[in-house]
């Protein structure tokens, strides 16, 4: 899957070798291209139970998706993690893929596809083969070139205890310094997001992330628009969840996919991004 998030600029090219040396309403605070669609209501989530717990590690590699988890949690997902973006895009940086236990796949927060229960469960269980015995944070083979701000890539899949999540260094650009089960869990989830990003329907709901960061001295810089909500900016970079009429407000007034830089009716000029949340978050 190619994503506007993912095929980032790589600042330093080189590569070393490895083995050289306060809230209004509808807002919550956090710490620190086409239009979009219009948002629909997202159903609750179920009241919080304990889960089921599996009795042994066999049992919850074979226990069925909808045993170990509610609806709403993800029991498949991709996304990456650092490298070089601009400031306030990695702040809205969505995760490639998530699939829920419901069959609910959603890729990069702009699109959705119901899967079958079989198929979650077929791809659950292969997940759960190729990322078993993973340490949290994979370490490429000796002798595999570094690449400097690549992003890395986290692959996660439930467990029936739990979301097992695996960090990999700069997959992407040295895919042959891994194992073939990363990079073939990889390959597997890229494909089912293609496969959303193309056959399903527009993702929105009611609730986004907005970043909004201080910045001088852009050549274009639009007037603030009417009836956007003025996000708090005391620090150079600021993010902030909204909800309802302020979150279907951003929908409708910034465009989607993108940093613009627009100016305040005191003079101060923020560049602001956004995305959807997804349901887990």
């Amino acid at each position: 899957m190619t994503s506007r998030w993912s095929a980032v600029p790589v600042l330093a090219l080189a590569l070393a070798l490895a083995a050289c040396g306060g809230a209004g309403a509808g807002e919550t605070p956090r710490p620190g291209g086409s239009p979009a669609p219009s948002p629909v209501a997202e159903p609750e989530p179920p009241a919080t139970t304990a889960p089921n717990q599996p009795a042994t590690d066999t049992a919850a590699t074979e226990a069925v998706v909808t045993e170990a988890v509610h609806a709403g949690r993800p029991v498949a997902a991709w996304s990456w993690q650092g490298g070089y973006l601009a400031p306030g895009l990695r702040a809205v940086r969505p995760p490639a893929l998530v699939v829920y236990a419901d069959g609910r796949a959603i890729a990069e927060a702009a699109h959705e596809l119901r899967l079958p229960p079989a198929e979650v469960e077929a791809l659950v269980k292969a997940l759960r083969q190729e990322l078993a015995g993973q340490p949290a944070t994979v370490s490429p083979r000796p002798g595999t070139p570094t690449v400097y701000d690549a992003p890395a890539t986290v692959l996660g899949v439930d467990t029936g205890n739990g979301l097992h999540e695996v960090y990999v260094p700069h997959l992407d650009q040295t895919p042959e310094g891994y194992d073939a089960a990363l990079t073939g869990a990889r390959d597997r989830l890229s494909l089912l997001a293609d496969r959303v990003a193309a056959g399903g329907r527009p993702y929105a709901v009611a609730r986004v992330r907005l970043s909004a960061d201080r910045v001088s001295g852009y050549g274009k810089v639009k007037p603030w628009p009417r009836g956007l909500p003025v996000p708090p900016h005391e620090s150079s970079e600021n993010t902030r969840d909204y909800a309802g009429a302020k979150a279907r407000a951003i929908a409708r007034l910034l465009p989607a996919g993108g940093r613009q830089v627009y100016r305040t009716s005191s003079g101060e000029e923020l560049a602001l991004a956004w995305r959807y949340l997804l349901p887990h978050e």
